[in-house]
């Protein structure tokens, strides 16, 4: 078989493999010696401005991308890595958003976007009628959660057979924790997000009272199969000092809001109490 290599310059060819061998990809089968070296195009390294490529990954501008953009910040720096460049404005833009009442209704749209096909589609239509019923009503209805959640259980009583219903409770998951989120209104779920905040630093810094050395040692010995979240707690707890200054951000939020922090069944007040604790260590 003859394969012609067609040169765009003139020049000599020295060729290195031999007529008749068998070639494999990647062989240099010869070098072209040009009669004008100056034709040859060497690469120059860049030295010009990228432009600017914005974030990492699309963030979308509707309320429960929002959130979840904004408390993925947050846990990255409660987790110990460092970003306090954007802590203040991504604190700002989850009050923002907490306070939105469009959240609940974009969050449940969301997960009824990815549910739909795969839940009946009367279901759909009475949850659908009652966001549409409630959205109808004003921006100061709250968010029928505790009705969409009777609609989902009469269903559940009604047409599925009771083997069924623990995998069907399984299959619209994300659709009871969202309900369940949004039960005591916007205000319920403000007091349950700053709680997760608050509560994701202590539960890494009571395991730091007293001496470090012993502490890791301890760490090291309950979790001997799993090193990598030994090494994630100490990193976190290196970075204490970055994520007091948030957890004291969100502090000085919750004493300024107005949020119940009197009540002891509540997630907040539980946390606010651990607080206390590691302080008084």
């Amino acid at each position: 078989m003859y394969m012609p290599l067609v040169a765009s310059e003139d020049g000599v060819v020295q060729l290195i493999k031999q007529p008749g061998v068998s070639l494999e990809p990647g062989d240099i089968l010869g070098i072209l010696t040009l009669d004008d070296p100056n034709r040859v195009k060497h690469a120059k390294p860049f030295d010009g401005l990228l432009p600017p490529m914005g974030t990492p990954g699309v963030v979308g501008n509707k309320p429960d991308q929002r959130l979840v953009r904004c408390i993925s910040v947050l846990n990255d720096i409660l987790d110990g890595f460092d970003n306090q460049a954007v802590m203040s404005s991504t604190l700002k833009d989850l009050i923002e958003v907490l306070h939105d009442p469009e959240l609940p209704y974009s969050e449940v749209t969301a997960i009824l976007s990815t549910l739909s096909g795969r839940m009946p589609a009367k279901l759909e239509d009475s949850i659908r009628a009652a966001i549409d019923a409630a959205k109808s009503k004003g921006d100061r209805q709250e968010f029928p959660a505790v009705r969409i959640k009777k609609v989902l259980e009469h269903y559940m009583q009604d047409i599925i057979l009771p083997k069924d219903r623990p995998m069907f409770r399984t299959q619209l998951g994300p659709l009871f924790d969202v309900l369940e989120r949004f039960a005591s209104g916007l205000k319920g779920h403000e007091m349950v997000t700053i709680a997760n905040l608050l509560e994701r630093y202590e539960r890494t810094e009571k395991l730091f009272g007293g001496g470090i050395e012993a502490r890791v040692l301890a760490l090291r010995e309950q979790h001997k199969d799993e090193l990598d979240k030994v090494v994630g707690l100490i990193l976190s707890h290196i970075k204490v000092q970055s994520k007091a200054k948030l957890v004291l951000a969100i502090l000085d939020y919750v004493k300024s809001s107005g949020l119940t922090v009197s009540n002891p069944e509540s997630q907040l007040y539980n946390v606010l109490q651990g607080l206390a604790v590691l302080e008084a260590k």
